[in-house]
């Protein structure tokens, strides 16, 4: 029979550490001792059992200490418990020689049991406890329907037996569950419900066959010791059981629980919490990049690493709480009574800090990063879905922010819309072809030539209209759809620019990369394909990288875009003075143009530190020999302003707002129309620093273009 997983819980899980109810322990050894006190004074109304029964005692004896030394250990929704057939046996000496013997039986084979698996001292009383008391109770089921024990006639007092039988189970399976529900924090009654299945299908029958095992022994021996086999067989079949049900709410690479246990560990912590004080939360914590873990060193490496980080963030969590693997690299935390909010965004960080130490494989270190959602109870929903549905919000803009950690704001709630089904039909967008890419003229000040086009994609949602990238591509990035998003908006820029250079005009077309596309070990090999395929020479294209997100992870951004560069692609900072690098970290990197963020451009003519800021990016542009580009011009001031101060390339509503191909084309074509009107001349001017300009293969002069 199941011994008290309530007093050892799980390290399967790693989410209920040991906390004894001391007081509930008390209680139950105070009526123990007090019912062992009365079988003595009882004992001898019943007489001890005679020498020929002794070989029948020491068998059963035996038995009883063998089921107790050969556990098998049975992991629960909740808690590890050590099954057995012991009492089946137990039970047997009680019908066949009394309580007294079957208390000292089965107390010392349980006590012994416990010591050899180094149980801690207050398992061990009780579990001699709980058994005492079953056994106790089980012999005064037996006086008051058969009006004495031992049992004489099996077969006559056979309902007086299965009364006992059942008051034992229910005895040890209270007890047993008491201890476990207030470990756990669980409701008793639902405790008790939801494992009393189990309980029946193991120990239920075990009970019902130590009638057959007492008339078996007192016509042979040997064939009571056979009776331990079909009951090994019972006891067995309730342990395949058991593990079928583990697996069930159980993660199988990590141990951890999976979405649905959470879920219902949710829904009990949100019950046990209502009108109560303290907090519920929630928390998803997502790893950042680990695609490229997979896709690099392949799924094994993934898998240890997922199956190191799980007891990491085991070990910084109290007993009440609840950790879960939703599926691939997305765990998921219950937070039990929480007084403070900041109380829980300090476990995230803590956590998150945890997971960002190295994770040594094969002599191999690897570093990674995670970001975390979190949503109260009751502050942000009343509901386990809502929790979980908000906490996922709050992740998907903490990715999207580049932030570790974000708590749910309904005021800023810009998901509201199912992430599931929006993921899903982006992907199919993206298979369809549904994607459009506008372009961006970027103008080169002062010269015919030199000029390009930003590649800006638009998702053509067939209900939401025109969605920007601000919307979709965190979605893109957080749902594992940024690679083929990313291609595919490559792809559509590198087949313009090679119809633009048919043409007779000769454009190099920019295209953004996001953060994940960073650390995506294949993503040069890619870009090398596309460029053999459109046959678009490698200066043509150039790839704009946001400071803040190079920053945020510059080693790894450092390689990657060296081997991009190696291929002879154009680098561009973006957003260049919002990300806070340093000269040294500039440096460090193989860019060959700085964009100056349209919030400084927008208002130089009116701000002069913002216009001090546009000046010296320039001036810093000139020294590292470094193209600069200034975005938001809207204005002809500010564009006037920029060519006084001899920038290199402007972009911005002045000069055209971001079009479809054909009208970015004419857009470029006016332009140049109307400097050699101003000019008079039709020929081309030179790079004041170099000639020809940067190899972008567009410093020849070309009467013919645009």
């Amino acid at each position: 029979m199941s011994q008290p997983g309530a007093l050892e819980p799980a390290a399967l899980g790693g989410e209920y550490r040991r906390r004894t109810p001391s007081a509930f322990l008390a209680y139950t050894l105070v009526l123990a001792v007090a019912a062992v006190a009365a079988a003595v004074g009882v004992w001898s109304q019943w007489g001890w059992p005679s020498a020929a029964h002794g070989p029948q005692l020491a068998l059963f004896a035996v038995l009883v200490l063998v089921g107790e030394l050969l556990p098998i250990e049975v992991p629960r929704r909740y808690t590890r418990d050590r099954m057995t057939i012991s009492t089946a046996f137990a039970f047997a000496i009680l019908l066949e020689f009394g309580p007294l013997p079957a208390i000292a039986v089965y107390a010392v084979a349980s006590a012994l049991a416990d010591v050899v698996a180094r149980s801690a001292a207050t398992t061990v009383l009780f579990n001699v406890a709980q058994y005492v008391l079953s056994i106790a109770a089980a012999a005064v089921g037996l006086v008051l329907v058969a009006g004495t024990v031992p049992v004489a006639d099996i077969g006559g007092e056979l309902p007086a037996v299965l009364v006992a039988a059942a008051v034992l189970f229910l005895v040890n399976h209270v007890l047993a569950g008491i201890g476990a529900a207030m470990l756990t924090h669980d409701r008793l009654l639902a405790y008790l419900r939801r494992d009393v299945g189990f309980q029946v299908w193991t120990a239920g029958f075990l009970l019902a066959m130590a009638p057959l095992l007492v008339v078996a022994a007192e016509d042979s021996l040997a064939l009571a010791a056979v009776c331990f086999l079909p009951m090994l067989a019972i006891y067995f079949g309730g342990r395949q059981a058991a593990l079928n049900s583990y697996r069930a709410v159980h993660d199988e690479l990590t141990g951890l629980p999976n979405r649905w246990f959470l879920q219902e560990r949710l829904e009990q912590a949100l019950a046990a919490r209502k009108g109560a004080m303290g907090r519920v939360v929630v928390m998803i914590i997502d790893l950042d990049d680990f695609k490229a873990i997979n896709d690099t060193l392949g799924h094994y490496y993934g898998d240890q690493v997922l199956k190191r980080l799980a007891p990491r963030l085991r070990a910084s969590l109290r007993e009440q709480d609840t950790l879960a693997r939703l599926g691939g690299d997305e765990f998921a935390v219950v937070l039990d009574d929480v007084p403070e909010a900041q109380d829980a965004v300090r476990v995230a960080k803590r956590m998150l800090a945890l997971l960002a130490e190295p994770v040594v494989l094969d002599s191999l270190s690897l570093d990674l990063r995670a970001s975390a959602g979190l949503a109260f109870y009751p502050e942000h929903a009343d509901s386990a879905r809502g929790l979980i549905q908000h906490a996922d919000v709050a992740l998907y803009r903490a990715k999207g922010l580049g932030s570790s950690a974000e708590v749910f704001d309904p005021n800023v709630d810009d998901y509201g819309l199912d992430r599931v089904a929006l993921a899903a039909q982006l992907r199919r967008s993206i298979a369809n072809d549904q994607l459009v890419v506008d372009y961006q003229p970027k103008i080169r000040l002062n010269r015919e030539d030199g000029h390009g086009a930003e590649a800006l994609v638009r998702w053509r949602h067939p209900q939401l209209g025109i969605i920007e990238p601000d919307a979709f591509i965190p979605l893109a990035e957080h749902s594992g759809l940024i690679k083929p998003l990313t291609a595919k908006v490559i792809d559509k820029a590198l087949g313009q620019c090679r119809a633009w250079q048919r043409a007779g005009l000769p454009l190099r077309v920019s295209v953004n990369l996001s953060s994940r596309s960073l650390v995506d070990p294949g993503l040069p090999a890619e870009i090398a394909a596309l460029l053999d395929e459109h046959d678009v020479r490698p200066e043509r294209l150039q790839l704009e990288v946001t400071e803040s997100r190079i920053v945020a992870d510059l080693p790894r951004a450092k390689s990657m875009l060296r081997q991009l560069r190696e291929l002879g692609v154009g680098l561009a900072i973006d957003d260049f003075g919002t990300g806070f690098s340093s000269l040294g970290q500039l440096q460090e990197l193989p860019f060959e143009e700085i964009k100056i963020d349209k919030s400084f451009v927008i208002d130089m003519l009116d701000d002069d530190s913002k216009l001090a800021i546009v000046k010296s990016t320039i001036g810093l542009g000139r020294a590292l020999e470094l193209d600069v580009t200034a975005e938001g011009v809207e204005d002809a001031s500010a564009y006037q302003r920029l060519a006084e101060l001899d920038c290199d390339f402007v972009q911005g509503f002045h000069l055209g707002r971001p079009a479809d191909a054909d009208r970015c084309r004419d857009h470029i074509r006016r332009y140049v129309a109307d400097l050699r009107r101003r000019r008079g001349l039709k020929v081309v001017a030179h790079d004041h620093r170099r000639e020809p300009a940067r190899g972008e293969g567009l410093a020849a002069s070309d009467d013919s273009a645009p």
